[in-house]
């Protein structure tokens, strides 16, 4: 999809989420990323199952006026994001459990972040210095930013 949509020329080390019309059926997670090459150029990609009607990709969001459908892909593209930043080529950083730093904080919130205006309900991110130091939330690593 990335490689028909960039006509097989990507920018190097680029970011390209995929959203697509495929409901997540059994799939044990709302979304995911990833890495690989077109025509040699390194691109990292998110992909984006259709959350619609898709309660366990729900944030529980009440407060914000946005669909179910859209405050689930609101978190989890922020979620897909993060690691994607933190893990370009899926040889980073992981706990021992094989986390990376959104997953140790997925379905934590710290209230709501400001996006173009927008308030949204965006789950948190795993700080090692917050957890050493207790200052963070949800096991006391995990921090919000806005």
């Amino acid at each position: 999809m990335v490689a028909n949509a960039t006509g097989g020329a990507p920018v190097p080390g680029a970011y390209y989420p995929v959203y697509s019309d495929q409901p997540r059926g059994t799939a044990g997670y709302c979304a995911w990323h990833s890495s690989g090459t077109i025509n040699g150029i390194q691109v990292q990609f998110g992909f984006f199952f259709s959350l619609a009607g898709d309660s366990g990709c729900d944030p529980g969001d009440s407060s914000t006026g946005h669909s179910e459908q859209l405050a689930a892909l609101g978190n989890v593209s922020g979620h897909e994001l993060s690691e994607m930043m933190t893990d370009p080529q899926l040889n980073a950083w992981y706990d021992q459990k094989g986390s990376e730093n959104s997953d140790k904080c997925a379905w934590t919130f710290n209230g709501l972040i400001s996006i173009g205006g927008q308030n949204w309900k965006i789950q948190g991110n795993w700080s090692n210095a917050a957890a050493a130091n207790n200052s963070g939330y949800a096991n006391g690593g995990c921090i919000q930013t806005s």
